[in-house]
């Protein structure tokens, strides 16, 4: 689907690199859990069409995290949300307004884009321990046959003979 861009530090040489992150079902639940315990929502009555301030923010702020983080087209976040491209377009703008006038916006839009950030770090740590396990099962074995051909090459002696 879409990416975000997540900036890790190399710790070799202090540079910057960014990294592309894809929207999953996974990330849907962690944005999900998050705004609704910012704006206090029910996960199901995010998008049941309600005209309460704090369920409107928080379709809101979902809509404008799908649309700047992640990249997604109106379409896709039309899909996800099941609302129509000018409702999109509608929330996307009235919160870029919100963020850029109420420093409370911009700290929950923070708030959220720093979990997800916290997540893929997590998952790159995972993925990297596993990477790490493999390597180190698969040099074990490489290991295990070097130790056995040096054991076979003492039993012959150079002629071919066993000793």
């Amino acid at each position: 689907m879409a990416s975000l861009f997540v900036w890790f530090i190399n710790l070799k040489n202090n540079k910057m690199k960014r990294r592309r992150v894809k929207f999953s079902d996974y990330y849907d639940e962690i944005i999900v859990n998050e705004i609704c315990e910012i704006y206090d929502v029910e996960k199901e009555r995010l998008f049941l069409g309600s005209r309460k301030r704090n369920i409107i923010q928080a379709k809101r702020l979902y809509i404008y995290i799908l649309r700047e983080v992640f990249d997604m087209t109106l379409k896709n976040i039309g899909k996800v949300t099941n609302l129509h491209h000018a409702s999109i377009i509608h929330h996307h703008e009235q919160f870029k307004f919100e963020y850029e006038t109420y420093e409370s916006e911009q700290q929950n839009f923070e708030r959220v884009e720093n979990k997800i950030i916290e997540v893929e770090v997590d998952e790159e740590i995972r993925d990297l321990e596993e990477q790490l396990n493999t390597i180190n099962n698969t040099l074990t074995k490489l290991y295990k046959i070097n130790k056995l051909k040096y054991e076979r090459k003492e039993i012959w002696n150079n002629d071919g003979c066993k000793l």
